[in-house]
């Protein structure tokens, strides 16, 4: 028993050893939550649960396979037969276990595809239809008139292939669990359910989970209400903030202590997030030093933007390129530090954002990696991925080999080809920087209008845009860079933009307001530069 809890602060032992009965972990950014979690599952075993009975789901499959890979550094073998995997993932086990059919998996590509043969209309009308249908079922809303006909269709012809969706993983899976036989030998197998990033979960997933929690009730809720970024794919955060509602004489254990940013870091994550009503109040304790000031860069435009990231980056690198040749703006000198491509991520509202990046870090040679674009990713972390996902089906009968590739490859997502490995600097939205961390972090388009995002929305919640932001902030760990441009080229126009209202939220105290010339140098436009790798 001492052995599990060395090295773990107080409130993380008293989470790692909360008996039966619903348990709620509100665990800030940076506070141990994974370890927590994986000296949980340490615990259970050691009381005597069997491994087969404990059920751990988070929400991508990259979060699960590094959980997987540190429970069993931590335990063992025993891990291996903890079920550690997605909600999708759970769902599709759930499925094969209930029938004897071959299954054909479809993802968001071979819905597209479907729903325009189905319209006989555009890609874009297609794509349209599909987060319609999407809604309809994370929500558990009934279909509108204007869509019921195509939705009745679409599911007609997914029966007719044995397909189901992404969405139907869910919703199939939690309807064969109101059979009574079926549920309970669910039930019986999973005594003990733990649930990373509750605050993200859905009407569809809150009701897979009731159902399988039914009876023990021991269920143990571990999330942040401040990290709730995904309202737009159905999370409700109110599912986090009545937890102790549905769950009466829930035990709630707050992990306080932050082992990731700087002390100015915290201090103005938490006076950003201060300012949302809808949250459960916790404060951080930095366990780091201070650290250095966060830089407010405010920049002509997004060229200039580019090139400032691009210059930060290699000044603290130590090489010099075409842009620091031509740029006149003195830097800082961090010979004395040691920095790789992959201490540095460049993160920004929407991917509309990313193509000025990139064009700067091609020109560069700096080595990157974009996250979420289709193809990313190299095939080494694909093939990873695939083989962790196959361990759970094993060469089950019902799932389908099809023409279009393994069922596994299908579970795949944009955030998951994530490598971690490559010594490349990161460039992704915010909603992709959801539980990573970095030395270095760029947030960019720090203007009202992105930050919070109100272009081309009619209703906008202030409150999930602050806490994206806050998400993205908390991403540092030594420094932060915070840029703004005052013009911006975006949708076809050259808009005039302010300086995002969440900056004046910040204490200036912490933050170091930097302003760039608007002058534009006569220079010829460098040739592009070769890549060091």
């Amino acid at each position: 028993m001492k052995d599990i809890l060395n090295g773990l602060n107080d409130a993380q032992q008293r989470a790692v050893t909360a008996g039966d009965g619903p348990v709620m972990i509100v665990a800030g950014p940076g506070t141990g939550k994974t370890l927590t979690i994986m000296h949980r599952i340490a615990w259970l075993l050691r009381e005597g649960v069997r491994p087969e009975q404990i059920l751990a789901v988070t929400f991508t499959n990259r979060a699960a396979r590094e959980m997987k890979e540190r429970a069993i550094s931590l335990i063992g073998e025993p891990a291996e037969k903890v079920f550690i995997g997605t909600f999708h993932l759970l769902g599709l086990r759930i499925i094969l276990d209930n029938r004897s059919e071959k299954l054909v998996l479809y993802n968001r590509d071979d819905q597209i595809t479907l729903l325009k043969t189905l319209m006989n209309g555009s890609a874009r009308e297609a794509q349209q239809a599909t987060e319609r249908i999407s809604r309809i079922k994370n929500f558990l809303t009934v279909a509108d008139a204007g869509i019921q006909p195509l939705y009745d269709s679409y599911q007609s012809a997914l029966v007719r292939q044995n397909a189901c969706d992404f969405d139907d993983l869910i919703c199939t899976s939690a309807n064969s669990l109101e059979n009574t036989d079926i549920a309970r030998t669910y039930q019986e197998r999973f005594k003990y359910i733990i649930v990373d990033e509750y605050q993200d979960i859905n009407p569809a997933q809150y009701r897979l989970l009731s159902l399988l929690a039914k009876g023990t009730d021991n269920i143990c809720g571990v999330g942040d209400s401040d990290q709730a970024i995904y309202a737009f794919r159905g999370a409700n955060i109110e599912n986090f903030l009545n937890f102790e509602r549905d769950f009466p004489n829930a035990a709630r254990i707050t992990l306080s202590e932050n082992y990731r940013s700087t002390g100015i870091i915290l201090k103005a994550a938490d006076a950003l997030i201060r300012n949302n009503r809808r949250r459960i109040p916790k404060e951080l304790t930095p366990t780091r030093d201070r650290g250095a000031a966060i830089s407010a860069i405010d920049l002509a435009n997004e060229k200039a933007e580019a090139r400032s990231v691009v210059r930060e980056i290699e000044t603290r690198m130590g090489g010099t390129s075409h842009y620091q040749m031509i740029q006149n703006e003195g830097c800082r000198d961090f010979s004395d530090r040691s920095c790789r491509f992959s201490d540095f991520a460049v993160i920004f509202r929407t991917n509309a954002q990313a193509r000025v990046l990139v064009d700067a870090f091609v020109a560069s040679g700096i080595p990157f990696q974009l996250i979420g674009r289709k193809g990313s990713g190299g095939m080494k972390e694909r093939e990873d991925m695939i083989a962790f996902l196959r361990s759970f089906l094993q060469e089950d009968e019902a799932a389908s080999t099809d023409s279009r590739g393994p069922q596994e490859a299908k579970l795949l997502t944009p955030a998951d080809f994530f490598d971690p490995r490559a010594d490349a600097v990161t460039l992704m939205t915010m909603h992709m920087a959801k539980g990573l961390e970095f030395p270095v972090v760029f947030i960019t388009g720090c203007e009202d209008g992105l930050v919070p995002y109100t272009f081309l929305k009619d209703d906008v919640d202030l409150e999930e845009e602050r806490r994206l932001f806050y998400v993205g902030m908390t991403r540092a760990k030594e420094e932060l860079f915070l840029l703004s441009a005052r013009t911006r080229f975006l949708y076809g126009q050259r808009l005039k933009l302010d300086r995002s209202s969440f900056l004046q939220e910040i204490p200036e105290e912490l933050v170091e307001h930097i302003s760039m010339s608007s002058k534009v140098k006569k220079q010829k436009e460098p040739d592009q530069q070769l890549g060091l790798f």
